[in-house]
């Protein structure tokens, strides 16, 4: 058959089949032109009238035989017309109706967004199945992206077009080619086309497959497939996905990953992925996703048996002497290094993990949710770890919530618990409490007589905690039972509200294994709480620069008593102090969780201004400082030691002022943004924490980000003991993503810790995107942590992919970097898509 001309067959064939397709070359679009549909030369029979209808310029007529048409002969039925030079139109003998024509010579068939140019064709009337001999053919695909943000979709059109030996089609919008080509790219300098005996494009199924297909660049065969099933508008079909080929993984060495989709219903499905990992050996992932009338939901298993890197990482560490040493090192005592180390040579190498997403709503008042990740052994995060739901380092979360809201009621059903992982070459990681189970009721009754609101709030949690490896200290574990009842009065008028608050939180714990800590088995915890919180809303018409705005200004004011009660026997089970925020100046309690309750006597205030848009109501600047003015210190304290920063030796907790807190959110137009939060200490005249960042976004392709992060004494993963000054956290984050020129883009982010002066995250891309086919390569690095064994230098993981889009058949490489790069903000990858 009459394939696509090569280059050296000359243009003069790219520019006829060009012109016979209808493309129309103009440089100021995308792909280079357009396709033009011309004008009907007769109308088009409406999609659902089988009426056939039969024109032309003449010919010779029989009520029982065979008829012949010459000159313009034309087509029309059920939407669909074909034209010709000649035509053979037949009947049946009995009936005398016509069942089948024959049309020679320059035949045309024409569809909804469909042009078929070929040599001769027949159409029978009876089957409603129409042949094609020697064709040129043009469709258009309709391609529908689901935006998960939005939850809406939408749909782009692409054109394909080839040429086949037989055309034939028995079913509406399905297309049957043998010997044929496709490709996408327009006609003029095709980059790519697949040829093969057989392709099918299905528009009813949204697929299309090709048998003993061959992909060519440029006329060179790359690859060779003897089925090949390939999405033309995204609809979800069973078949096999674009395998996933990996070069440059030093934990897993070549790999390659066969996903395979299993279409089970409309709101149930599954992709199973074998895969071989060179390094490693056979794994074995499957996902399966269902959405139902109640629920929605994912879960993920995989397993890898007989992991054969794995073993030899145990044989290593059993013969290293950094592990088998019996002297404490500066990083760690040696008994968490044996600890780690028993842990990981009685590991199995059967690699494994399971996770679990699930939203239920099952009534109007009941639902659910449950996020739950395990993982096999303790290095599987650091060897295939993108795979499931790391909360932060080393922790996984396993925990279900039941939730009923009522009008005046709502519970929630608690079972919470953290898998942590131990990794030798890592520092020490501590185990964190499980919640098994906590139950929670709260009641809230406004509008009551003489104004006033009645509420409570109930808690009853049991704790347990798995001694962390290498310790010998144990925790206490044990139930606590809080509850706290109160009544406010809630006054507001149209620019001020005034609202006092009284409280009372009555906490007790049961407690056991509380030897080695001396903590009592009983404690109870009672304590008034008053607060007074209270506003003005004050605004004003104002004009910058032309430009209508109202500029609001907002004074607040918020009082807090709480006395003093020794909670220094209390343990910590779920508490942490918050960070001085804005919004925490108008909090009464400095503790997250229930384990502590400040005491205080203090008054915060704050002021916000906002300037808003007054035709579109759009908020262009939102200023905010505030503090908090102590009339008292503050004796509570997280701690005991300085095992935290907040223990009785904190000086903080002497001062008279709280750091000043700032907030400013300003949309300079709809390119320019930029948004700061400070913390700033007027007893020490030093910064305790500040964010910094800038966003210059003009369109889709072009993005600026400038960060800046300092928080005092707020480097977690240092290496070091959270109240040493070394532990300031200094980052610089800056990503952008640019066009260099015609089809040529870049991304990258480069995040770097300066006070550790160790990189942070470094991410950088290279993207060229083409009408009908684009690629990028993509690599990065991320800091995961310091490893206690090697003089606690910095630990990076590294990655790297490349990847190539065939629009209108697939994607495929060395896997998808997407992940990556949706961490940098406001950025929104191009790569692949169809239309611009």
């Amino acid at each position: 058959m009459p394939f696509l001309a090569s280059s050296a067959s000359g243009i003069n064939t790219h520019q006829t089949l060009a012109q016979q397709l209808g493309w129309v070359i103009d440089p100021a679009t995308f792909c280079g032109g357009y396709y033009q549909e011309e004008p009907l030369p007769y109308s088009v029979a409406l999609e659902k009238d089988s009426t056939v209808t039969v024109t032309s310029g003449g010919g010779l007529l029989s009520q029982r035989s065979t008829s012949l048409l010459e000159g313009k002969v034309t087509v029309n039925r059920s939407g669909q017309q074909m034209t010709a030079n000649q035509a053979y139109l037949y009947r049946d003998p009995t009936t005398g109706k016509l069942n089948a024509i024959d049309m020679i010579g320059n035949v045309h068939l024409r569809d909804t967004n469909t042009l078929i140019v070929g040599k001769k064709g027949r159409y029978n009337f009876d089957t409603k199945s129409k042949s094609l001999i020697d064709i040129l053919y043009r469709t258009t695909i309709n391609n529908t992206k689901f935006d998960k943000k939005k939850q809406i979709s939408t749909s782009t059109s692409l054109n394909a077009w080839g040429r086949a030996f037989e055309f034939s089609q028995t079913n509406p919008k399905v297309y049957e080619m043998s010997r044929a080509s496709y490709t996408t790219c327009p006609p003029i300098s095709p980059m790519w086309r697949v040829k093969a005996s057989r392709i099918v494009l299905d528009k009813n199924t949204g697929r299309g497959y090709a048998t003993n297909a061959r992909i060519l660049v440029k006329n060179i065969p790359v690859f060779y497939f003897p089925y090949l099933n390939f999405s033309i508008d995204r609809q979800r079909k069973t078949g096999f996905l674009w395998p996933i080929i990996g070069l440059h993984d030093k934990s897993w060495g070549p790999s390659v990953l066969t996903p395979f989709y299993w279409n089970m219903a409309p709101n149930y499905d599954m992709t199973i992925t074998p895969g071989i990992l060179s390094k490693r050996g056979f794994q074995f992932s499957d996902e399966f996703r269902y959405l139902t009338t109640t629920s929605e939901g994912n879960v993920q298993f995989s397993i890898l048996p007989n992991d054969r890197a794995f073993r030899d990482e145990q044989n290593d560490a059993k013969n290293n002497s950094k592990y088998t040493t019996n002297i404490d090192s500066k990083l760690q005592p040696v008994s968490v290094t044996q600890a780690e180390l028993t842990r990981l040579l009685n590991s199995s190498d059967t690699r494994k993990s399971f996770a679990w997403l699930n939203n239920s709503r099952f009534d109007d008042h009941w639902s659910s949710h449950v996020d739950f990740s395990y993982a096999g052994d303790d290095y599987y995060l650091q060897d295939f770890g993108k795979t499931l739901n790391a909360i932060s380092g080393n922790y996984l979360l396993q925990e279900g919530d039941l939730y009923y809201k009522s009008q005046n009621w709502n519970f929630t059903g608690r079972m919470q618990a953290y898998q942590t992982m131990h990794p030798i070459d890592e520092n020490p990681v501590l185990n964190q409490y499980r919640r098994f189970p906590q139950l929670i009721l709260n009641g809230d009754f406004p509008d009551q007589p003489l104004g006033l609101e009645y509420f409570i709030n109930n808690d009853v949690a049991h704790f347990t905690i798995l001694k962390t490896p290498g310790t010998e200290k144990l925790l206490p574990i044990g139930n606590r039972l809080h509850t706290q009842p109160g009544v406010s009065l809630p006054l507001y008028w149209s620019s001020f509200y005034v609202n006092p608050r009284l409280q009372l939180a009555i906490t007790n714990y049961s407690l056991h294994q509380i030897a080695d800590t001396d903590t009592p088995g009983n404690k109870q915890r009672t304590l008034p709480i008053l607060d007074v919180a209270s506003g003005l809303t004050l605004d004003r018409d104002v004009s910058f620069f032309g430009h209508a705005y109202q500029q609001t200004l907002e004074p607040q004011v918020y009082y807090t008593y709480i006395p003093y009660r020794d909670q220094s026997k209390i343990p910590v089970f779920d508490t942490t102090v918050n960070t001085l925020t804005y919004d925490q100046i108008f909090n009464y309690n400095r503790f997250t969780g229930l384990d502590r309750i400040g005491d205080a006597n203090q008054l915060g205030w704050g002021v916000t201004t906002r300037l808003i848009d007054q035709d579109s109501g759009f908020e262009k600047v939102r200023l905010g400082i505030g503090n908090i003015i102590y009339f008292a210190e503050r004796k509570v304290t997280l701690c005991n030691d300085e095992s935290c920063s907040d223990n009785p030796t904190n000086k903080t907790n002497t001062y008279s002022l709280s750091p000043l807190s700032g907030v400013l959110n300003y949309h300079i137009n709809s390119s320019w943004s930029f948004n700061a939060n400070s913390i700033w200490n007027p007893i020490t005249r030093q910064l305790d924490n500040t964010t910094l960042a800038f966003q210059y976004r003009p369109d889709e392709q072009r993005l600026i980000n400038l960060g800046y992060t300092y928080a005092r004494k707020g480097d977690v993963l240092s290496g070091v003991s959270s109240n040493k000054s070394i532990n300031n956290l200094q980052v610089t984050d800056v990503s952008a993503a640019w066009p260099l020129v015609e089809n040529v883009s870049v991304v990258g982010r480069w995040s770097q810790n300066w006070n550790q002066e160790h990189l942070q995250n470094l991410l950088y891309g290279l993207q060229y995107d083409t009408c009908c086919w684009a690629a990028r390569i993509v690599g990065g690095q991320t800091f995961i942590g310091f490893d206690p064994q090697n003089n606690n230098r910095p630990k990076t993981n590294s990655e790297f992919y490349i990847q190539f889009s065939l629009k209108g058949l697939g994607d495929f490489g060395t896997g998808n970097p997407g992940g990556s790069l949706s961490d940098i903000p406001g950025y929104k990858t191009q790569f692949g898509q169809e239309i611009r």
